[in-house]
């Protein structure tokens, strides 16, 4: 996987990013809790240095359940494990509807000096090394 930085908005269909995009494997058990939505684990679809990619509706849930909005700041809890969290806040700067009907999201961070922020870019390190030297059984 290469280091390049990739920005939304290229023409051709590629995308650029400000920064790194992971895919997050499924082999990890990382999970997003919005606390004003409740206790519902919602699927990580990527993560980098300046946000998170993830699913915002769980399955059985309408659009109208919980209303969000492109600008909107949101409270997160990322959990790297079923009890261990960071508190993080970020923008919403992508909702998109997909086919099942089920929303995504993208939201940027927006306080880089947050405590939660420091593990966070720690936990993105260990991450790109292991993308980058780990093997997968298959």
């Amino acid at each position: 996987m290469p280091n390049t930085p990739k920005v939304s908005g290229d023409q051709g269909g590629a995308e650029r990013r400000r920064s790194r995009r992971r895919t997050v494997l499924s082999t990890f058990s990382l999970f997003v809790v919005i606390p004003k939505k409740g206790f519902h684990r919602l699927s990580i679809r990527d993560v980098s240095d300046q946000g998170i990619g993830f699913e915002l509706d769980v399955e059985g849930e309408s659009p109208q359940d919980f209303p969000v909005s492109t600008g909107e700041e949101l409270s997160l809890n990322f959990y790297l494990n079923q009890s261990l969290y960071l508190q993080l806040k970020g923008k919403v700067v992508r909702l998109e509807s997909l086919p099942s009907g089920l929303r995504t999201l993208g939201v940027e961070f927006v306080d880089p000096a947050a405590p939660g922020m420091k593990a966070y870019r720690s936990f993105l390190q260990m991450l790109d090394e292991i993308i980058d030297s780990a093997k997968i059984e298959s």
